[in-house]
């Protein structure tokens, strides 16, 4: 079960990635993308947020996969490898949550633009 979990979180890493690359390029994908988040309950601006840190949400997603990938070996107690696969398994988990923090600013005041599409920089966030 765990090799499923492990192989599912990494191939939508990947594709997550891939349509990132894709909203990076174009801005119709990007708009297509916010008509695709019709669904969510929230209102315009904050569906575009999340499309401006879609880049970030796949930095999150490659830390939760290697989470999912290093935990069957930090589960040992006491052994040198296990430390090392805890440490990594660690660091991910607060690169995920700095990264999360930077997602807020992105979606809430569109800042640092750096890491939001060129094609959406000049938008708007939501309190801006």
């Amino acid at each position: 079960m765990r090799l499923w979990l492990t192989y599912f979180a990494f191939m939508s890493s990947i594709g997550l990635t891939n349509r990132t690359t894709d909203v990076w390029r174009s801005a119709s994908v990007a708009d297509d993308v916010v008509l695709a988040f019709r669904a969510l309950p929230l209102g315009d601006p904050a569906r575009r947020g999340l499309v401006r840190a879609m880049a970030l949400v796949a930095v999150q997603m490659w830390c939760l996969s290697v989470v999912i990938a290093v935990s069957p070996w930090f589960a040992a107690d006491g052994e040198d490898p296990a430390a090392f696969w805890g440490y990594l398994s660690m660091a991910a988990i607060l690169i995920a949550l700095a990264v999360a923090v930077v997602q807020a600013t992105v979606i809430l005041f569109n800042r640092p633009r750096n890491v939001v599409a060129p094609h959406m920089r000049r938008d708007r966030g939501i309190f801006r």
